[in-house]
């Protein structure tokens, strides 16, 4: 995988952990809900408050990137919070389909941002950096947003993902079967433990096979 790091954007300690996979998807996968999301859905409103939200190291660390960068993290929720947010209020999560679910589980177990992309939809090389003064892209739920200033995936296209809210361009689909899943690491230590990514992707996805997987 061609990925790399805008050095302004590393130096702020930011990391990719990244896993290129193929596999087959599909629009439903019950044993995903019932032996991973709802029982840390359970837990998180159990013990969960939005004050443990605020005070969590890698929530308070992702924003104060987002800060420095000159994003508004509560205008611009990074998605790890957005859902950890929704949860705690007991609003549940949207069931989207097999990998888009285990990316939002990842989020929820590390307190950090995930991401998944179609790779027959971007082309690599790909860069995290910083998106530029007037610069907005159609987002899932056909929302336009503002990626000015803000972390953002870029191909040779143009920016296709963020740690907010991605683009419908890369978006994760029924019929996808080669994707890029990314985990937004804000502090210098490495949080994600990628041998569990791997053996989660592998035991839940059909025909599922790690292609590439590292951290940056």
């Amino acid at each position: 995988m061609r990925l790399t790091i805008d050095p302004k954007v590393k130096e702020q300690g930011v990391s990719l952990a990244y896993s290129v996979i193929e596999f087959v998807n599909e629009a439903h996968n019950e044993k995903i809900w019932e032996e991973r999301l709802d029982p840390l859905i359970k837990t998180i409103e159990a013990n969960d408050t939005m004050e443990t939200i605020k005070e969590d190291p890698q929530i308070a660390a992702t924003k104060k990137v987002y800060r420095v960068l000159g994003k508004d993290p509560a205008r611009f929720r990074p998605s790890s919070d957005s859902l950890w947010r929704r949860i705690v209020q007991k609003k549940g999560l949207y069931q989207i389909n097999a990998l888009v679910d285990l990316n939002n589980y990842f989020s929820l177990k590390w307190r950090l941002p995930f991401g998944a992309y179609d790779l027959q939809k971007v082309t690599e090389p790909l860069q995290l950096t910083v998106g530029q003064a007037g610069e907005r892209y159609a987002g899932i739920g056909n929302k336009s947003v503002n990626i000015e200033n803000l972390l953002v995936l870029t191909d040779d296209a143009g920016a296709f993902g963020s740690p907010t809210a991605d683009a419908t361009r890369g978006m994760i689909a029924e019929d996808t079967t080669r994707a890029l899943l990314v985990g937004y690491q804000f502090q210098a230590e490495t949080i994600i433990d990628q041998a569990e990514v791997k053996a989660v992707l592998e035991n839940y996805l059909t025909d599922c096979r790690i292609i590439d997987q590292g951290i940056i």
